[in-house]
């Protein structure tokens, strides 16, 4: 895209130049005045003629073949290269947007983030550094540009529409975020994702007070406020600084030696059907169980050594990072 805007750049900038050029030579050496000089160069560059309607010298004469050889010549040279590259260009557009739905196409459990503003560029960056395969919807082009750049599958349109859901993979994904700058927005596209795939996981952000109640309604999962988390973290921060402080090392990479991370429980896992004593996670890797989320939705705090593991629970631990990857 840069390089095609710099050949047309350079095409306009030739065209100017020689339009100057040869308006400047004519008053120069026919003593024309500046708009009969502009017509003439124009009329010579376009090779349109209309015969000669001002006689001219030797001199005038030997400058309107140059003009025409210089113009011909550079206007030959940048058209072929553009038009070339535009031929290209379609060509290449065609051929990157058959891969990426290509690769679209192959995923399965992935997440859709509709929008990649603030809040999205971030949500996309961190499960970019998990390895979470996710896709964006962006309507911004030059966002979009970036994003593929960057090796991220992103799409250009309109999140509300259910085509571009569609294309998205939706029906296969896991989970979908609705981070719109407008809650009626994210009320459309929880709508009609939930309309494509009814197991889908939904969160969204509410932009406006009483929100969060008509997008939990409409079918969103969790419902995230930016204003009033902001709002409730920097009391916290005033209340308990130390904890916050804490809390801020392990799950904001500040300390890379020791996180917070969830270990899900899979059917093969070695941890399943044992007691966290059993499981050996403390004494042999120095990971501490937090809580545990069981597969009927409850939740453990603190849970003692004979607590059971069972297939489809997840650890909330702290411990040495990217301990996920040993289970």
């Amino acid at each position: 895209m840069k390089r095609f805007r710099i050949q047309v750049l350079l095409l306009l900038g030739s065209l100017l130049l020689l339009v100057a050029g040869g308006t400047l030579g004519f008053m120069a050496i026919e003593h024309l005045s500046p708009i009969d000089a502009l017509f003439l160069t124009v009329i010579t560059l376009s090779t349109v003629g209309y015969g000669t309607l001002i006689p001219l010298n030797d001199a005038g004469k030997l400058f309107t073949i140059g003009l025409i050889v210089v113009g011909v010549a550079t206007f030959s040279i940048y058209l072929s290269r553009l038009f070339s590259m535009i031929v290209e260009r379609g060509f290449l557009e065609i051929l990157e947007g058959r891969r990426l739905h290509h690769k679209i196409d192959q995923l399965a459990d992935h997440y859709v983030v509709c929008g990649h503003g603030r809040i999205g560029s971030v949500v996309a960056s961190e499960l970019g550094q998990k390895k979470v395969p996710l896709v964006v919807l962006e309507s911004r082009a030059e966002e979009v540009e970036a994003l593929a750049g960057a090796g991220v599958l992103a799409l250009q349109g309109d999140a509300r529409e259910e085509s571009l859901l569609r294309q998205a993979g939706v029906e296969r994904a896991k989970g979908l975020i609705a981070l719109m700058p407008t809650d009626a927005d994210n009320l459309y596209i929880i709508l009609t994702a939930k309309e494509i795939n009814p197991s889908l996981t939904i969160i969204a952000r509410a932009n406006t007070l009483g929100a969060e109640r008509r997008l939990m309604a409409a079918g969103a999962h969790h419902v995230i406020s930016p204003h009033r988390e902001g709002g409730k973290r920097i009391a916290r921060m005033i209340l308990n600084p130390n904890v916050m402080e804490c809390l801020e090392m392990v799950t904001g990479r500040r300390n890379v030696e020791l996180q917070m991370e969830e270990i899900a429980i899979g059917e093969r896992s070695p941890l399943a059907e044992k007691s966290l004593l059993e499981s050996g996670l403390l004494q042999k890797h120095r990971i501490l169980v937090v809580a545990v989320k069981h597969g009927d939705g409850t939740i453990t705090f603190n849970p003692e050594g004979s607590t059971r593991i069972h297939a489809g629970d997840a650890l909330v631990t702290l411990g040495p990072a990217r301990t996920e990857a040993l289970f």
